[in-house]
């Protein structure tokens, strides 16, 4: 009976492990399993490897072939590179390619050609934002060996810095990402207070850069995300942009339509702060925005206001309306992140816990999403890890845990 007892504990935790990697300004990529031995859950480092680069800033899970894409900002450092790893059964790492980039890379996507040619139907890109290097990188992509090789390079100048001078001397784009309908690449660039839009060609996948979407002056646009209704909407004609605004803390909502001419339009509907309105606190920076599994949340992190005390920042919860002809949009409160800058966060496969990187606690976070009232819970588990903590994402391959 004890044995079967024991036996039957080990059986859980194994079932109940799931694997994640967080990125380090240390130099390191970390592999960290979540289990849950007994009543509590369990956060542990297993290995790590350097071979990123010596500022891992920003991390991508191709959970369906096993590969891991890890950007090393360099910072200080005139080049960066861009690494692809295979990820082992045993969660090592093995490198498989590294590319010298234009410095300061600090997110990624992938896309694929909306009308990919029929001999080529695994047809990838990944595209690069580099903040300090004022630029956005493409590469084909062979999504199966995780190689890839550069296509296209966009640097971008301005006239004169922006109002907040100290942060705007440049463009800095910071984060890629794609349209509902695979049509079109966003940028938001907290430089030069725009979202650079691109339009991707739907055979070649080779980009087009259109007019942007203009912000307010000095707000600093840093990372967006989209909404669409339920499946089986029409989402050319049904989605909504959000956008998060670093430098005043702001988030903006915006209604999203396609014209016949072939470009993105945007018609803002809705306005607030990352504190539901109230004054952010001096110093305070907004970093990450989700859109929550549930459809009905946005999540929005905020680093530096030391709410909930010293060293533990904020995350605010945002209700979200359930179809395009409303647009209550209402705040829910802020809820604590258990460390100090969130700078980065991501939901778990199941979507039942959120892993968050704390950059100046060193430490990576497991907190739990209640999805039946739509809203962040208790700590689950955390580890300290070596240096400032720049992202954490979760192996999606079979549902987290191999």
């Amino acid at each position: 009976m004890h044995f079967s007892f024991v036996a039957g504990l080990l059986l859980s935790s194994y079932a109940m492990a799931s694997r994640l990697y967080a990125a380090s300004y240390a130099g390191t990529v970390t592999e960290m399993r979540l289990s849950k031995p007994g009543l509590h859950y369990e956060l542990e480092s297993v290995s790590h490897t350097n071979e990123c680069g010596t500022s891992p800033s920003w991390l991508m899970v191709d959970g369906e072939n096993d590969v891991l894409y890890c950007l090393d900002e360099a910072v200080n450092l005139p080049n960066a590179t861009l690494t692809s790893f295979k990820m082992k059964s045993n969660g090592s790492l093995a490198k498989v390619e590294q590319l010298q980039t234009i410095a300061g890379p600090v997110s990624s996507t992938f896309y694929t050609p909306v009308h990919a040619p029929v001999h080529a139907p695994d047809c990838q890109f990944l595209a690069l934002a580099h903040y300090s290097g004022s630029a956005i990188m493409t590469y084909s992509v062979d999504p199966i060996t995780g190689h890839f090789n550069h296509s296209q390079t966009f640097t971008f100048t301005m006239p004169n810095p922006g109002p907040v001078s100290s942060r705007q001397d440049v463009p800095h784009i910071h984060q890629v990402l794609i349209d509902p309908t695979g049509r079109f690449l966003l940028a938001p660039d907290l430089g030069a207070d725009i979202v650079r839009i691109f339009h991707i060609n739907p055979t070649t996948g080779r980009l087009t850069e259109h007019q942007p979407l203009i912000a307010p002056a000095g707000s600093g646009p840093r990372h967006g995300a989209f909404w669409v209704p339920g499946t089986g909407e029409n989402v050319s004609q049904n989605s909504r942009f959000y956008l998060v605004t670093e430098l005043d803390n702001s988030v903006k909502g915006y209604d999203v339509t396609y014209s016949s001419n072939g470009t993105i339009l945007f018609s803002q509907f809705f306005e607030t702060n990352s504190y539901g309105g109230v004054t952010p606190a001096a110093g305070s920076k907004a970093a990450g925005i989700a859109i929550s599994p549930g459809n009905n949340r946005l999540i929005v992190s905020n680093r530096g206001d030391n709410t909930f005390g010293h060293g533990n920042d904020s995350i605010a919860v945002f209700s979200l309306p359930d179809s395009m002809e409303k647009d209550e949009f209402s705040f829910l409160g802020l809820y604590p992140a258990y460390g100090s800058f969130p700078r980065q966060f991501e939901f778990s496969p199941d979507g039942d816990m959120l892993a968050v990187a704390l950059q100046n606690s060193h430490q990576v976070a497991i907190i739990e999403w209640d999805a039946k009232h739509g809203v962040l819970g208790p700590l689950l588990a955390n580890v300290t890890l070596d240096g400032d903590i720049t992202a954490v994402v979760w192996d999606v391959g079979l549902g987290g845990s191999r």
